[in-house]
């Protein structure tokens, strides 16, 4: 990492911001060591950076490191396709983890000084620091699955020069500090949660726990994590499709919502990324869903057995209503520029008040306000219990109980309106690589955008099965050399080549196949 990443929290030379809520953010002028950390307000401030370095972190990378890659879009031709084609290099920009890097910096300094603070009781600090320990342990844990083996940075800096360059842990080690800072969350948060779905708390740290077991194949102590979730008084699935919507447009207040990354366009500006890669008004986003899964929508609304709602509220910008009522979607509406054209993902778009009637072909010139990715400012969902809930399926599966993981599935599917028993789409509920595959295609149907697909393969090995085939399909189409999925070292991203100039401990240890320049 960059000699600033591990020291520039505590220099001085960063304008984080103060106030009551990270929300509703202020500046303020001198953060130098020497006059700060002295009340409760000055954790509030820091924490503020911390959430803003997980802005920078995530707010593109999110849909760019889980979906883009997958199997979940193909190409609008209007991206950089070295991502979308698997051709990384280490010269990408997204491939930097100076964000996350960053974002663990301050968390280190946060658990450093918040009990130093004059006077201050540890229930009036623990859920600031409750916060640092979560959300490093969110950083590792995102980090570790795209670039894989870290530099473990734990502790604030003391300015020492022989402790700027820091290698690269084993997986074992990254895991067991993720789980540390997990278990560390989760006692601070007892004394006291911040009780705000755009803060980190308890049940976000539960359900990161659930992840991370699932990650590393850890299935009964994953199932167990998820028995926190089941009858919980808070959240629970949404039922319907007006809240199963409501996830995206309104995170706050939907029961479904463990943990959103907040955004304000005053203080952040545009949230530009997540729109720009999937689905903006003012441009052509780069992806878009695959033929394959919005073919599987259609045949379940033609199914007999229940519409699935997740369609109309994932996809398209405007064009799916028709007369007042919703376009008779075929296969061919995959391809189509009329009405019924699917192009862009409209999951965190509201219904558009000023949206115009085209009476000349009876269809909504638009029906949904789809993001402008210049002035977007919607609060991405990181956790929801979706999410956990397949993940506690998968669990199920893997310890032999397939026939209670298909119940899920069908908790799941029911919520939106899709009846069909899952059990019927299968010809053995005690054929763990049959009922995992249909666990997958539900989790991709349910979290399409959100980030999970690449990372659903990679944990169940079926990465280069399913990827290969597509990645020569695309090299194909594209007039390029077929290799396919190529080097199995690919499934993670390449450290970016800046780091071995700043960090003399990463030389010699790129990710192959991948160079350091």
């Amino acid at each position: 990492m960059k000699n600033s990443m591990i020291y520039l929290a505590l220099a001085g030379l960063i304008t984080f911001t103060s106030c009551e809520s990270f929300l509703d953010r202020e500046p303020v002028s001198d953060l130098s060591p020497e006059n700060y950390f002295q009340d409760k307000a000055d954790m509030e401030a820091w924490n503020a950076g911390i959430y803003e370095g997980f802005q920078d972190a995530l707010q593109k990378g999110q849909a760019l490191f889980g979906d883009v890659r997958s199997d979940n879009v193909t190409s609008t031709g209007y991206q950089n396709n070295e991502i979308y084609m698997n051709a990384l290099m280490s010269n990408n920009g997204d491939a930097k983890w100076e964000s996350f890097y960053y974002t663990i910096t301050r968390c280190n300094t946060g658990i450093a000084k918040y009990p130093t603070i004059p006077s201050i009781l540890e229930a009036e600090y623990a859920p600031y620091i409750g916060q640092c320990y979560g959300m490093r342990a969110y950083m590792y844990f995102w980090a570790t699955r795209v670039w894989g083996r870290l530099p473990l940075v734990t502790e604030e800096w003391g300015g020492s020069l022989d402790n700027i360059y820091v290698g690269r842990s084993s997986l074992e080690e990254v895991k067991a500090q993720i789980l540390s800072d997990i278990t560390e969350a989760i006692r601070y948060f007892t004394i006291s949660d911040p009780g705000s779905k755009y803060y980190l708390g308890e049940d976000a740290m539960r359900a990161l726990l659930v992840e991370v077991y699932m990650w590393y194949g850890d299935y009964q102590e994953a199932l167990d994590a998820s028995e926190y979730f089941v009858g919980h008084n808070s959240l629970e699935l949404v039922q319907g499709e007006e809240e199963w919507k409501r996830i995206f447009t309104n995170p706050e207040s939907s029961k479904e919502v463990i943990f959103s990354m907040a955004w304000d366009y005053e203080t952040d500006g545009a949230l530009g990324g997540w729109p720009q890669l999937l689905g903006a008004s003012n441009t052509n986003n780069g992806y878009r869903m695959t033929e394959e899964i919005f073919n599987e929508f259609v045949d379940r609304l033609y199914s007999g057995e229940g519409s699935d709602a997740r369609l109309w509220n994932t996809v398209d910008t405007v064009k799916i209503y028709y007369d007042s009522g919703r376009v008779p979607l075929t296969y061919a509406s995959y391809f189509s520029n009329s009405c019924a054209a699917v192009n862009k993902c409209i999951k965190y778009s509201g219904v558009d008040p000023d949206r115009e009637f085209d009476s000349a072909n009876q269809c909504y010139k638009r029906y949904y306000l789809v993001q402008d990715n210049s002035s977007c400012e919607v609060d991405l969902v990181m956790m929801r219990m979706g999410n956990i809930m397949l993940l506690r399926a998968e669990a199920l599966n893997k310890l032999g109980r397939g026939s209670e993981a298909l119940d899920v599935v069908n908790q799941v599917r029911s919520r939106v309106g899709y009846m069909r028993d899952a059990k019927m789409d299968i010809s053995n509920v005690n054929d763990m690589n049959e009922v995992e595959s249909l666990i997958l295609e539900e989790r991709q149907l349910e979290l399409w955008g959100e980030g999970q697909r690449w990372f659903d393969l990679m944990r169940t090995g079926r990465l280069i099965d399913v990827m290969d085939p597509i990645y020569s399909s695309r090299q194909e189409d594209a007039g390029v050399a077929v290799t396919g999925f190529g080097d199995e070292g690919r499934r993670y991203w390449p450290i970016y080549a800046g780091e071995f100039e700043s960090n003399l401990a990463l030389t010699g240890d790129q990710n192959p196949p991948y160079s350091e320049r």
